[in-house]
């Protein structure tokens, strides 16, 4: 009998310490405000606006986001990869690789994004998020455009 249940002791003490090593939230979501800065000799301007984002955590330190932003007649979309380099308890700074594209009235700007921000958590689920990334013309009237981001955040 004893052999029958070390197997079986074995494999319910195993689940709780598998389930312990994954205690990081999957899903997230967040608003902010959003301000982009063109390179200058532009035809673009200056603009203020709000942005949505949503993500999710495939690894501790990586996670996919998407953003969607609205700015006066003018949106912008981008897919990002986001990497936790380093952190405190609270402070929690990363880096975005990525492609966004900005869609207005006559103008537009398309290509590779790169990113740098930081988290100061609030909580276990809520977050205040600062970020600011710069867009590489590949397609559009502008070289570079940078985007500044403030926001909080909620996960899952």
């Amino acid at each position: 009998m004893k052999r029958l249940l070390w197997p079986l002791i074995v494999a319910l003490t195993a689940v709780p310490l598998k389930a312990e090593e994954c205690e990081f939230d999957r899903w997230y979501a967040g608003a902010g405000a959003v301000m982009t800065l063109p390179e200058g000799g532009s035809s673009m301007r200056r603009l203020g606006g709000g942005a949505v984002r949503a993500g999710y955590y495939f690894a501790e330190f990586w996670a996919v986001e998407t953003e969607a932003a609205a700015l006066e007649n003018f949106a912008g979309l981008s897919a990002d990869v986001l990497w936790h380099w380093w952190g405190y308890e609270r402070f929690d700074p990363f880096f975005t690789f990525g492609a966004k594209g900005w869609i207005g009235h006559d103008r537009g700007q398309v290509g590779p994004k790169a990113g740098i921000g930081s988290f100061y958590h609030l909580t276990d689920t809520w977050s205040i998020r600062f970020d600011a990334d710069l867009t590489l013309g590949v397609d559009g009237g502008c070289e570079t455009l940078y985007t500044l981001c403030a926001g909080i955040q909620r996960s899952f």
